[in-house]
Order: C-alpha cells, then sequence, then structure tokens
C-alpha cells in the first residue's frame, strides 16, 4: 500500500496506491488545488468560493462548496478506502490532510539549502536546491481553471522557483561551474529576457569559460531587450561586470549571498 502523493509544481496529479487519480476538469480540481496549496491548515470558506467562482459564487456558495468537497472525497474513496477522509470540515472551512506534497518538500529543500548556506558549505546547498528545483514539471497548476488563483496564487511560487533557480546558479558560479551553466542560462534568458539577473550570470559563466566575445555580445542582448520593453538601461552591477570584461578582467564568481 502506498500513501497518497500530491503535485501541483507543474499539472495537478494525485496518485493513491500508486495509482493515478483522474481529476475532473473544473470545479473539483480547483477545489482540490485550493486545498493542496493550504496542505494541512484550513482553507477559509471565503477563499474557497473565490477559487471556484471568482467573482460569479452561486446564491447559496455554502452549500455548493459541500456537494463539490463531498464529490471530491467520494473520488479519492475509489482510489482508496479511507483516502476522502483526508479532507476535514470544519467551521472555518476546509482542510486536506497531507504528507507527500511536492511544493512542501520543495520548501524543505530550500531551508535545508539556507543551513547549508549558512555553515559556508555551497556544495551541499547546490545539491539540494537541484534536488527541489528537479520536484517542477512546468508552468504551476496551469491545468486548473481559478482566475482568482493564478492571479492571487501562483504567481509568488512562481517568484519561489526563480529565485531557488537564480541562488543555485549563484552558488554555481562561486564553485567554478562555469561550463555545465551556460546552456541552461541561455534557455532561461529566452524564456525569461527581462530578468536581469540570469543575463549577468550567463555573462559570468561564458566569461568564466573563456568565452568573453559571447559575454559581450549577451550584454548586447540584455541590453537591447531591457531598453525595446522596458526603456531601461541595464544596472550597475550588469553595467560593472560588462567593463570588467571589456578591460580584460580574470574570470570571477558571482558573490553567493543568501536570498532565497
Amino acid at each position: 500500500m502506498h500513501g497518497p502523493v500530491f503535485r501541483v509544481l507543474g499539472p495537478l496529479e494525485a496518485t493513491v496506491n500508486g495509482c493515478r487519480v483522474t481529476v475532473p476538469a473544473g470545479k473539483q480540481r480547483t477545489l482540490l488545488a485550493t486545498l493542496l496549496l493550504g496542505a494541512n491548515q484550513v482553507v477559509s470558506l471565503d477563499e474557497l468560493t473565490e477559487r471556484l467562482w471568482d467573482d460569479e459564487p452561486p446564491r447559496r456558495p455554502r452549500g455548493a462548496l459541500h456537494t463539490y468537497v463531498t464529490r471530491l472525497r467520494q473520488m479519492l474513496d475509489r482510489h482508496g478506502s479511507g483516502t476522502g477522509d483526508l479532507i476535514h470540515t470544519s467551521a472555518a472551512g476546509y482542510l486536506i490532510e497531507v504528507s507527500d506534497l511536492d511544493l512542501t518538500r520543495f520548501r524543505r529543500l530550500v531551508s535545508e539549502a539556507r543551513t547549508a548556506s549558512e555553515r559556508g558549505d555551497l556544495a551541499s546547498e547546490s545539491d539540494a536546491l537541484t534536488e527541489g528545483l528537479a520536484l517542477w514539471r512546468g508552468p504551476v497548476l496551469h491545468d486548473v481553471r481559478s482566475d482568482s488563483l493564478h492571479r492571487d496564487v501562483v504567481p509568488s511560487l512562481t517568484e519561489e522557483h526563480l529565485r531557488a533557480l537564480d541562488r543555485r546558479q549563484e552558488v554555481d558560479l562561486a564553485l567554478g561551474r562555469h561550463a555545465r551553466l551556460v546552456g541552461e542560462l541561455r534557455a532561461l534568458t529566452a524564456r525569461y529576457p527581462l530578468h536581469e539577473r540570469f543575463w549577468r550570470h550567463l555573462m559570468l559563466a561564458l566569461h568564466g569559460c573563456g568565452r568573453s566575445a559571447e559575454a559581450l555580445e549577451a550584454y548586447g542582448m540584455a541590453s537591447a531587450c531591457l531598453r525595446d520593453r522596458l526603456g531601461v538601461c541595464p544596472g550597475p552591477e550588469t553595467r560593472d561586470l560588462h567593463t570588467a570584461i571589456l578591460r580584460g578582467a580574470p574570470p570571477m564568481s558571482a558573490r553567493p549571498e543568501r536570498k532565497v
């Protein structure tokens, strides 16, 4: 027997006793996703109502919500007797009891990375962040239809991902792992062209590999992108790095200041 496994760092997934649970699109999927994002805590009736119906709640949202919770419990029970009992009712709302959730594991690994950083163990910090980042399978809950969820919750989760990714790159640069970062950073600057730190990390990685001309080209691309899309120039750190590379400074590493 395997305990329930839930995933929110990408498409919504639920597995019970080793079998994938097919969560119907619509309100049940939104309900499960919302409960999982507040796993092991009571999610208020107001929040659940907003996530399920956005700005158009039914006349009796409490009764409609109870119906969807009942259906969700029944669906989970079909895959494992008693699994539906993971969802608890309180006067304030509903709670799902979860012991295996990718978001919880990610945050625990980020915490372990922070502890490693505090004792100066950059290799262990990189390992923990790498393990945590591997849990991300794509855009958060892109298969869940809820305007308010994607407006109010998903952006902060995406920012957690970017902070961890940025930090792991910073640590790997400090460890001299320039060559292995180049391909990853080229892909990230293409996907997040306005995230200036990714451009700076790419410049550092290229310069560290002895590819200074390409590092200067990357600066030119970053400058053009920021100017064309935001009407601004790169920040002082990026400009200083550009100047250092132009002057033929030796390869350098990012200073790994704790930010995650």
